[in-house]
């Protein structure tokens, strides 16, 4: 059996049979003012969770109805949905989903085990900075393993990203080995349950458990799912996403339809804000009869020598398949990517993109083998 790496003794556990008027207690929280609500806000990132009020043609006539019918929290001892299965999809950079998965796969590893849920990460696709963290089972086991892995977050350095949707869209800072942030991935059709009448749900769940909750206004590209964040310590990241999951297994239905985000590379046009940079194509002079085209792609700079090879064998080879000429930008403090610039006939371009990303994977694929074994 797996060994637990895990330990932590959650407060709410701990106080079974308790008073819960203590951290239940309904609050006579005021609405904010729709004037005030997201006014500096880019329309790619976000302010106040209570945005989505205001949004009314991305909340349905249904969940608004079922919004202005929910002003209070389900209650943490109410066993009515505990069987129920939930499922979370949880969006990680690269970076993170390594510390997540663990050396041989033993955090996550460790944390199936322990919670008795289901748990997987996506594959990282080739120019991509993203992957999904998936956590299926009832809802308590599921929150609980979702806490597990902010405590794996919470432990480890995680560099920022300045891109949305990896960009944190708090102000506040995480305090090291204290709090941590975690990207729930929310079908639109569930933010009226969970924003509650007038955002009432939502105000109660971050000042009752201690925790800043923030949505995307927009939704992902590609998708009809908004990025919430949650920020706090593992201990009120656990209660706050016990919450949550009762409240989403009220109008789990209306998940039916859902357009699921799908992480993409930079050879795909995920649209404004999509993450990564988008390779920009622009023509230039005619050179002998020949339409010469230039290409820009972002690669991380932990990538780029398996894409160059020992001595720049790999990155001369596909120089010499494709007929493109290709570039390599120096290595530059604080960023962390490199730029590869591609030129040459529309034909050596794209040759040129799919062997990079043809070699990107097959090193992907090699470094994901040697983690899980």
């Amino acid at each position: 059996m797996t060994e637990s790496l895990f330990d932590t003794k959650f407060t709410s556990e701990a106080n079974v049979g308790g008073n819960s008027n203590d951290i239940e207690s309904s609050l006579n929280v005021p609405s904010t003012s729709s004037s005030n609500i997201g006014e500096n806000a880019s329309p790619h990132e976000s302010s106040s969770i209570q945005a989505g009020v205001i949004e009314s043609d991305a909340v349905s006539p249904a969940q608004s109805e079922l919004s202005e019918q929910s002003t209070s929290l389900p209650s943490l001892h109410d066993k009515t949905n505990a069987s129920a299965l939930i499922n979370y999809r949880v969006l990680v950079s690269a970076k993170e989903s390594g510390c997540l998965i663990g050396q041989n796969g033993r955090v996550i590893d460790s944390i199936r085990a322990e919670t008795n849920t289901k748990a997987g990460i996506s594959r990282l696709q080739p120019g991509s900075h993203e992957r999904i963290l998936t956590v299926s089972g009832t809802l308590d086991e599921c929150a609980k393993a979702l806490s597990y892995f902010a405590q794996a977050l919470c432990e480890s350095a995680i560099e920022t990203y300045n891109f949305f949707p990896l960009k944190q869209l708090s102000a506040n800072p995480c305090i090291e080995n204290e709090t941590t942030i975690l990207r729930l991935l929310i079908p639109n059709s569930q933010m009226g349950t969970l924003i509650g009448s007038k955002g009432l749900r939502i105000q109660q769940i971050q000042t009752q458990y201690n925790i800043s909750m923030i949505a995307s206004k927009s939704f992902l590209p590609g998708s009809n799912e908004r990025l919430v964040e949650l920020q706090g310590s593992v201990d009120d990241l656990y209660d706050a996403i016990r919450i949550i999951s009762r409240c989403l297994i009220e109008d789990f239905s209306s998940i039916v339809g859902t357009n699921y985000y799908i992480p993409r590379g930079h050879g795909f046009n995920n649209g404004i804000g999509a993450g990564a940079p988008i390779p920009k194509t622009a023509a230039a002079p005619f050179r002998k009869n020949q339409n010469i085209t230039t290409t820009s792609l972002s690669f991380p700079n932990e990538i780029v020598g398996a894409l160059i090879g020992k001595n720049g064998s790999r990155i001369q080879g596909v120089r010499k398949v494709s007929g493109a000429t290709i570039g390599i930008s120096e290595e530059v403090e604080g960023k962390d990517e490199r730029i590869f610039t591609i030129s040459g006939s529309t034909h050596a371009v794209e040759k040129a993109k799919d062997l990079l990303y043809h070699n990107l994977e097959r090193e992907e694929q090699r470094r994901a083998e040697a983690e899980n074994n």
